[in-house]
């Protein structure tokens, strides 16, 4: 399924910033370098070859680079997740009912950096999408 897509949607520094409005209002940015890397680094290319070849690893790149930079002054959490779940939606996964726990569960496991691997946390989000 996954590498297949060849015209993905990726997420923009306005979306982000939109899903940051979203979830805390008048946000603040702490790391806008790092923002802009984040958007150039999920479609990265190394010799013709995508750096993170799946959807759930692209996904987990967004959740990953915001929680664990510290992106916002507050949020990050929230925003990173969201815009995972986004970037998703937006290359029509579907996902399944009652995930929300498991959303929150991965998004402290990030923070608190006992889950770090990409790959890892692309199989967390991967059990999240219908098949």
């Amino acid at each position: 399924m996954e590498n297949l897509r060849q015209h993905l949607t990726y997420l923009t520094i306005e979306d982000i910033l939109v899903v940051a409005e979203d979830h805390v209002g008048n946000y603040e940015i702490l790391k806008e370098g790092q923002l802009q890397y984040l958007v150039e680094a999920v479609a990265a290319k190394f010799g013709g070859i995508d750096l993170y070849p799946t959807l759930f690893q692209k996904a987990s790149v967004y959740a990953h680079h915001i929680i664990s930079g510290h992106i916002f002054l507050d949020g990050n959490k929230r925003i990173g997740m969201h815009s995972a779940i986004l970037f998703l939606m937006l290359n029509r996964c579907y996902f399944t009912d009652n995930i929300d726990d498991s959303i929150i569960e991965l998004g402290l496991k990030i923070a608190d950096g006992s889950i770090t691997d990409i790959d890892t946390i692309a199989e967390h989000i991967q059990q999240w999408i219908v098949t």
